[in-house]
């Protein structure tokens, strides 16, 4: 297994602007679903789905140790994660690959559903409503991994010396 490097600041930016514009283009696709918007619903179906193949050959041609690389989930790592190992959360690979399939088949869904197999359409709503669910798991581990780890440090820091000094009045 390669070590990851320090991740080039053009890697960073490409990284962002990509999740913007899936992020951005599933949220506008996620809305317009109805008759009214139909139009920028599949525009912005198809920008998801542009973003999903962009992701795929960047992904499939950055070198070993890039940020660009796709995830790689792996057992061993969820393992040595859980021992202490010192390095990036490897859920982040699982959440990240489970994203990327479940957002990839919903755009191409919409996109086949697009007047060639009309019977994808339903198949299209459901995998699109699950993966809404997958994002918000996404966000609340994102969140939890960056910001409530933090916040639990905090409160056990300021709740130690009140649970410290009750155990020495006993």
């Amino acid at each position: 297994m390669t070590e990851a490097r320090k991740p080039k600041r053009l890697e960073l930016s490409f990284l962002r602007l990509w999740h913007a514009a899936l992020a951005g283009g599933y949220l506008v696709a996620y809305l317009t679903g109805d008759e009214d918007t139909y139009a920028m619903h599949q525009f912005s179906g198809y920008v998801v789905l542009a973003a999903i193949v962009l992701r795929l050959v960047v992904g499939l041609a950055a070198p070993a140790g890039s940020p660009l690389r796709l995830p790689r989930p792996s057992i061993a790592a969820v393992r040595a994660g859980l021992s202490g190992a010192k390095g990036r959360n490897p859920l982040f690979a699982w959440i990240g690959a489970i994203l990327l399939g479940m957002v990839g088949v919903a755009a191409a869904s919409g996109a086949l559903s697009d007047g060639l197999l009309t019977w994808l359409e339903d198949p299209h709503e459901a995998v699109a409503e699950a993966s809404l669910w997958v994002i918000f798991g996404h966000i609340a581990f994102v969140a939890f991994v960056y910001g409530g780890r933090r916040l639990l440090d905090r409160l056990g820091n300021a709740l130690w010396p009140r649970i410290k000094a009750d155990r020495l009045a006993k």
